[in-house]
């Protein structure tokens, strides 16, 4: 499967490059125009955006980079949204693949979502999380198994985001 990664460079979110660390996929993470992002987004079967954003879709260099004039192209491919709130996107849209809903990767989210944890907890439940989406990203069982084993009872972070993690095949595609 063809795969492209749209994760705009944001140091907040750099745990995330573990997830396409040593892979043989397509990033995109500099600025580009939508031009050129639509027609990589063409070239590929999955397509995978990392970082931060809302139900309007994926931020990243002051703009939003990826949002509802992309999305007659995600309808026909796989995808991951890991964002902040991009169930609401992807819901609103009926794309297909592995999303989040509010996840908490920072200390003022868990303060303003009342979580209680430390700075060892979030770090914990960051590199837990692309760890784990690494793993299992091939899997046909993506969900389950992430759930399952990004876990831990003493982590307040983990017990939150679990919760926040979904998956949709609204239609049929192909994971091969």
């Amino acid at each position: 499967m063809k795969t492209l990664v749209i994760h705009p460079k944001d140091i907040t979110t750099d745990f995330l490059s573990i997830i396409y660390l040593n892979r043989d996929w397509t990033i995109i993470n500099s600025n580009v125009s939508n031009e050129y992002l639509k027609n990589e987004i063409k070239n590929h079967d999955r397509i995978i955006m990392l970082g931060h954003g809302n139900d309007k879709g994926l931020l990243g260099f002051n703009r939003l980079l990826i949002d509802s004039s992309f999305v007659y192209l995600l309808k026909k491919k796989y995808t991951i949204c890991i964002w902040c709130n991009s169930d609401q996107f992807v819901d609103k849209y009926k794309l297909k693949g592995f999303y989040t809903g509010m996840i908490i990767s920072e200390y003022e989210e868990a303060i303003n979502y009342c979580v209680r944890c430390d700075s060892e907890e979030l770090l914990e439940s960051n590199l837990l999380f692309a760890n784990v989406i690494k793993k299992y990203i091939d899997d046909i069982d993506m969900l389950n198994k992430v759930k399952l084993h990004y876990g831990s009872m003493n982590n307040n972070v983990i017990l939150f985001n679990r919760e926040n993690l979904y998956y949709s095949l609204v239609g049929e595609i192909s994971l091969n």
